[in-house]
């Protein structure tokens, strides 16, 4: 760690101000020729990132023009959700939408705001993730109250079956003899049901789209999950998120400007850079024309605790001076935003994902910018199913 990247850091960092004062306003140039601006942190239950970006959330839709959010939530509940958001509480319309990791009183402040919003100026809310959760979820009661006769049976005949199989392929209880036949049956059952889905009448047009698309990704997730190993699923999964989003953009929301709330390791730049296999990210798959009009920030933090997805607290671990985080604690603000431009961004450095998980890269390679706060602490969920 040289002078100069102590100095650079020292000079460059933006204070963003703390809990309930965050300020963004200097964003305003660098964003305001941007369609999409990627969020990321580097574990999703920490309570500095949730308020940090719940506050950057609203000065984009208000100030710069931002009115759709994406989150690394399944497609089908989020834009459901959106669309039941007037006859629904914000709690029920976040616990039916997004992911448990991020069911905190935080976040739900965010879907006060959106329903605040709906009428007067919305900001309207999607996802671009194609994993099923195993909860209840908005998408699935949408579909089992709108649909009627033969066609509902087969949805909540398919839907009770791809259930029962991703838990069984997550716990590792099928057989690989058994898995070529599963996939050809679920794969007939929900082509299938796709079919006579495309000849019902939906509320609107973008409804008729996102369940259909919705159908699609479940089919060909849980093919992928019955096919591929742990961490070609991943990346796979990283390849359907970059089409939905294009999809989105394209034919749901084609002269918008978008949010994307996702974890760093989905949102990164390059990630077959900074990885010794192979594996290319969200933002990594997306069309060059997507990505010239992007701006990805990351989000760090030196120590804390943090949860993990059960629920249980553990702290960050110590770094050194080979660390991206001990260089940017000299920034002189508690909490602070800092451009990916500078000559300590064009080395290669050591970090933590999730507090604790090693990894290394270049910034100016994986981010444009980097939010990065000193002290962080846990953001607690509801851990009963």
């Amino acid at each position: 760690m040289t002078t100069l990247f102590v100095n650079e850091v020292k000079n460059q960092s933006i204070n963003i101000g703390d809990m309930g004062r965050y300020h963004f306003e200097f964003l305003q140039p660098i964003l305001e020729h941007k369609r999409f601006v990627f969020l990321g942190e580097s574990s999703h239950c920490v309570k500095e990132y949730s308020l940090a970006k719940v506050s950057l959330i609203k000065y984009l839709h208000e100030e710069l023009g931002f009115h759709v959010l994406a989150f690394e939530s399944e497609l089908g509940p989020c834009m459901i959700g959106d669309y039941l958001s007037d006859q629904l509480d914000s709690k029920r319309f976040m616990a039916g939408t997004i992911g448990r990791v991020w069911q905190n009183e935080f976040v739900l402040g965010l879907f006060d705001y959106m329903k605040k919003m709906k009428q007067e100026r919305p900001l309207y809310f999607t996802g671009v993730d194609v994993y099923q959760g195993k909860k209840e979820n908005l998408f699935s009661e949408f579909l089992e109250s709108y649909l009627t006769g033969p066609t509902k049976q087969k949805f909540i005949d398919f839907e009770k079956r791809a259930i029962e199989v991703l838990i069984a392929a997550d716990k590792r209880k099928i057989k690989r003899s058994m898995r070529q036949n599963i996939r050809e049956e679920m794969e007939s059952k929900g082509m299938e049901l796709i079919e006579e889905l495309k000849q019902h009448c939906f509320p609107d047009s973008k409804i008729y789209k996102i369940v259909l698309r919705t159908m699609e990704n479940r089919v060909n997730y849980l093919k992928a999950t019955l096919e591929k190993s742990f961490s070609k699923l991943f990346e796979y999964r990283d390849a359907l998120m970059a089409k939905n989003l294009e999809f989105l953009a394209q034919e749901i929301y084609p002269n918008e400007k978008f949010i994307i709330w996702a974890h760093n390791m989905h949102i990164s730049k390059n990630t077959s850079a900074k990885r010794l296999s192979a594996y290319k990210s969200f933002v990594e798959n997306l069309s060059q024309t997507i990505k010239e009009k992007s701006f990805v920030l990351g989000l760090y933090a030196k120590e804390g605790k943090m949860l993990d997805y059960t629920g249980k607290e553990y702290p960050i671990k110590k770094t050194n001076k080979k660390h991206l985080e001990s260089l940017l604690d000299h920034s002189p603000y508690q909490n602070s935003f800092i451009q990916c431009n500078g000559n300590w961004a064009q080395k290669k450095w050591r970090a933590y994902e999730g507090g604790g998980m090693p990894t290394s890269f270049v910034p100016a390679q994986q981010y444009d910018g980097i939010l990065f706060f000193k002290y962080v602490s846990p953001a607690y969920f509801d851990v009963e199913e």
